[in-house]
């Protein structure tokens, strides 16, 4: 059973890099694609935000599939199959010059966001039972390095050649059949991956309906916790969707210069993960949130003060390693915390909390970019304004929390 173990956890890095080599591919260049075949800006904060929505919705199901199931390793493998589906067929899109096509494109993203959902709590799930608690950071630190430095490749060379075959729609097709053959190479991993027939990560019934779900019948310093990360996500997605749009059309840098400030940061937030993860496991998650709701308020306030490219990508790389703290603790937090059967319940409610603040947040910053225009100042700088402040109130109430009860929050032991 070891051995299964050793070739299981190698499975998941193999797994991650075609991940990260499909995010590469695609998330960067969803919003060129959506412009490409006529989306406005309002459109873009629908495309940025339904799919979300939606998505929340699947980590009701996540527990549910997994008892019904008896496993993990089902659900995970046919949510990637689904997922690397629907990205092949989204990448048709870009042949019709239909104007009805984007409604398409969304439905496509849809099932992309919500399949890819629906693998993520019982992935977690799974991986937990396989490493010990005490390599659990350095192992999710060192994964997440690999998948940035795959994810920052495969990203270059889809800007790379969206540039030099500037106005050629048609290459869209061909970064996201990529990113489709990819995940599917994911599959054949996933595939491959041991789960215990003991069954003993697998709840014995679901522990919650849709009433439960919806109350949020969880640990009430977990829950706190969780509301913080509401507020604080929530607000930074008021302006996030809008960063691509921003670029493009008011910098007007080439997808090169754009490829650099959507991903650069994203890559120094998994190569910085390695490093939060040792911090991690020496002074436990709550400690490194409260460094990362602390900082994040600066990246939105510092891209305020300029619109030259290279402190722009200054700016991204401070804010890819302060993001890693947060990336690497939504990870670890319930493994820390919550006892395994009942991590797939605790896994899903912290993606449900996730999906909602994306969908709020960035649909009020597709109203106020849509609909508010102040002659001489950028929307776009009003809507950072915005997001700076709602980040600080976060930062403060989870100060709040942070003070008053996280030294009651008990670890697993």
């Amino acid at each position: 059973m070891e051995d299964k173990v050793r070739k299981s956890v190698e499975y998941s890095i193999k797994d991650g890099l075609c991940w990260g080599a499909m995010m590469g591919f695609v998330e960067p260049y969803i919003v060129p694609f959506a412009l490409n075949i006529g989306a406005s800006n309002f459109f873009i904060g629908v495309i940025r935000s339904v799919p979300v929505l939606i998505s929340s919705f699947a980590q009701i199901l996540s527990e549910y599939f997994v008892v019904h199931y008896k496993s993990c390793k089902k659900v995970v493998y046919y949510s990637v199959l689904i997922q690397a589906i629907s990205i092949f067929l989204a990448s048709l899109c870009i042949l019709s010059d239909n104007s009805s096509i984007k409604y398409i494109f969304l439905a496509f993203i849809i099932i992309y966001s919500y399949s890819g959902a629906t693998a993520s709590a019982p992935w977690f799930t799974l991986m937990g039972e396989y490493l010990p608690p005490q390599s659990r950071g350095i192992f999710f630190g060192l994964r997440t390095q690999l998948i940035g430095l795959v994810y920052f490749l495969m990203s270059f060379l889809s800007a790379y050649t969206l540039k030099i075959y500037s106005g050629e729609k048609i290459m869209f097709l061909f970064i996201f059949i990529s990113a489709s053959l990819f995940r599917f190479g994911s599959l054949y991993y996933v595939g491959r991956m041991y789960e215990s027939k003991a069954l003993f990560h697998i709840p014995k019934k679901i522990s919650y309906n849709l009433v439960s779900f919806f109350s949020f019948n969880i640990d009430e310093k977990i829950k706190k916790i969780y509301k913080a990360v509401f507020l604080l996500l929530f607000s930074t997605y008021i302006a996030a969707p809008y960063f691509s749009v921003y670029i493009l059309k008011e910098l007007k840098f080439d997808y090169v210069r754009y490829m650099f400030l959507v991903s650069f940061g994203q890559v120094l937030t998994w190569i910085s993960a390695k490093y939060w993860g040792k911090f991690v496991d020496k002074n436990g998650s709550i400690e490194t949130l409260r460094y990362a709701f602390l900082l994040i308020p600066f990246i939105s306030l510092f891209w305020m003060l300029t619109k030259n490219f290279y402190l722009l990508l200054l700016i991204e790389t401070f804010s890819g390693i302060i993001w890693g703290a947060f990336g690497i603790v939504y990870n670890m937090l319930v493994y820390e915390y919550i006892r395994p059967l009942e991590r797939t319940k605790y896994n899903s409610y912290l993606l449900y909390v996730m999906s909602l603040s994306q969908f709020f947040g960035t649909l009020i910053g597709a109203i106020i970019y849509d609909r508010l225009s102040i002659k001489g100042i950028s929307t776009f700088i009003i809507i950072l304004a915005i997001s700076t402040i709602g980040r600080f109130i976060a930062y403060f109430y989870f100060n709040r929390i942070y003070y008053s009860s996280s030294q009651y929050v008990g670890k697993v032991k």
